[in-house]
């Protein structure tokens, strides 16, 4: 075998190792209940559970292991009868034995770990045809290395997958450019419908798929084979489970945020058959995108709407400084090429990709997490061989590229496995993150078993918790080793606006100590603990402090 498919293959392996630790260590995060659930419920035939925002791919990868595993799906409940996805994840996790609960987890999130690792094969052959051997083995270790895609890929989420997604839809429609034959046109098409499947937010890839289609040629297959692709691979999916659409879900797509001149060809779409559940999803993504968003968390307050600042702050801490260094090069060496007239059709397919997923998501109203943004990551470290490519043959640029990657490795290796709250070194690392950006940058239920290694290793019998996730503390603390504390909200509950603690230990979630997520008027009830110096962490989602 060549040394250079050594070396990809030895990055691959370490990758696949590095995920499938993450995959067994992590708790269970807010989001992977309603997905588990829902996977689940399309295995049995009973794809009926609200949100139904999880994506078709993920229900089919993942659903099968509580099938095999047999594990009790109860449908004669008020969760069930209310289709309430999260609740019902959450209540089947909490009602296994805590090993069976693990394994089923794990066995659940095992496919997904295949996805950075096609992001980092990705990005090594498509730099290897731009760059060659060497920059193409840089990119791919970068990719191999980035924090966020190695902390998000072991998780049953979309993200890592919506990345990986657009990456190949973006190479395959490149290669289709540089020669269009059908050949080309079908794997350009292939790589639409995976992405469309993977994440309901990269539908536009058809229109996208359709434009280049139609101007490269050839017209007529590419007009009849992409939307007859998109259409029949959509249907089976859901299993072919469809209907023509009811004047009852059509109406809907109003105030999901479709304008009104578009309605009617909604309504002329409608009379085809399609499946309930994708409908119902992908009005749930409008909706969430043209309303007002959930509420997120900047600089110490929070935040709702449209806040432009958000992303580029998050880019800014959260991705990793040798990265921004090759990103804003990169971008040095398109500004170049563009004033020389050198530009041509892979920087506008890698630099036109990074636009098109980040641009938007500046003005929008999702502020939950950097990972909204994660198909932009890849063509961020792919436009930066561009950088490399013009300035990295001297031997002082490599020598320069060899730090930056040896620094990649030690800022992500100083986080791992806990990539899901990493923090560049501009704002002093994960331990400061939490006063930056909250939710899914920092907290999302995932450090449970981090909290029982510090109980056990400081003998500390029992905590009083305020924690963040739909994780069962069961599954790691031992009976009596917690104590949750009511919230001076809901059920009749009346309490003070802050917390006055009694003495002993309390194990607090960064999500509810921001307050960003209380009501008006409760932002402030922890205030006490962020005032206080904590005495630990478990990981960094969750601060341990003791009141005397």
């Amino acid at each position: 075998m060549p040394r250079k498919f050594l070396t990809l293959a030895l990055l691959l392996s370490l990758g696949a190792g590095a995920l499938a630790y993450e995959a067994w260590h992590l708790g269970l995060t807010a989001d992977e209940p309603s997905h588990l659930a829902a996977s689940y419920a399309w295995w049995v035939g009973s794809d009926v559970l609200l949100p139904s925002d999880t994506p078709p791919l993920m229900r089919i990868i993942s659903g099968w292991v509580p099938r095999v595993m047999r594990i009790p799906l109860r449908r004669d409940t008020e969760m069930w009868r209310n289709r309430s996805a999260y609740d019902i994840g959450a209540t089947t996790v909490s009602s296994l034995s805590p090993s069976r609960a693990q394994r089923m987890i794990f066995f659940m999130r095992l496919p997904f770990i295949a996805f950075p690792l096609l992001i980092a094969f990705l990005l090594w052959r498509w730099g290897g045809e731009l760059f060659g051997e060497r920059i193409a083995l840089t990119l791919a270790a970068c990719a191999i290395l980035e924090p966020t895609i190695l902390g998000h890929g072991a998780l049953i989420k979309s993200d890592v997958p919506a990345a990986f997604g657009a990456l190949w839809f973006a190479y395959a429609a490149w290669r289709y450019w540089q020669r269009p034959c059908l050949r080309r046109l079908l794997m350009m098409t292939l790589a639409m419908l995976i992405a469309t499947l993977i994440k309901f937010t990269l539908l536009p890839l058809v229109a996208v798929a359709l434009a280049l289609a139609l101007w490269r040629g050839p017209r007529l297959a590419g007009a009849v084979v992409i939307p007859l692709v998109f259409y029949v691979g959509t249907l089976a999916s859901y299993q072919f489970q469809a209907a023509p659409l009811s004047p009852a879900i059509t109406s809907d797509f109003g105030p999901a945020g479709v304008p009104p001149p578009l309605i009617p060809a909604v309504r002329a779409l409608g009379h085809l058959p399609w499946p309930e559940q994708w409908v119902r999803g992908l009005q749930f993504i409008l909706g969430s995108l043209h309303g007002p968003g959930f509420s997120g968390y900047l600089l110490g307050h929070k935040i709702t709407g449209m806040v432009p600042a958000y992303y580029p702050l998050a880019w800014a801490v959260k991705f990793p400084i040798p990265l921004q260094f090759l990103t804003v090069a990169g971008l040095a060496a398109l500004a170049l090429s563009i004033r020389q007239r050198k530009a041509g059709a892979a920087e506008a397919f890698i630099w036109g990709s990074a636009a098109l997923y980040f641009g938007p998501a500046v003005f929008s109203s999702f502020h939950i997490g950097f990972r909204h943004v994660l198909p932009a990551l890849p063509f961020f470290i792919l436009g930066g061989g561009f950088a490399l490519a013009r300035w990295g043959t001297g031997r002082a640029a490599r020598v320069t590229s060899a730090a930056g990657l040896v620094w990649l490795a030690a800022t992500s290796l100083h986080v791992y496995p806990q990539g899901i709250s990493y923090f560049n070194e501009w704002v002093g690392g994960p331990a400061q993150g939490w006063k930056y950006l909250a939710d899914s940058n920092v907290d999302w239920g995932q450090n449970l078993p981090e909290l029982a290694a510090f109980m056990e290793r400081r003998h500390i019998p029992m905590v009083k918790t305020f924690l963040f996730g739909l994780d069962a503390p069961g599954r790691y603390l031992k009976p009596g080793g917690w104590q949750p504390q009511p919230w001076p909200w809901g059920d009749g509950v009346v309490l003070e606006r802050r917390l006055q603690p009694l003495p002993g230990f309390y194990a607090v979630s960064v999500n509810p100590l921001t307050g960003f997520l209380s009501p008006p008027g409760y932002e402030n009830y922890l205030a006490c603990f962020r005032d206080s110096e904590p005495i630990g962490r478990a990981g960094y989602g969750i601060l341990i402090y003791q009141v005397k």
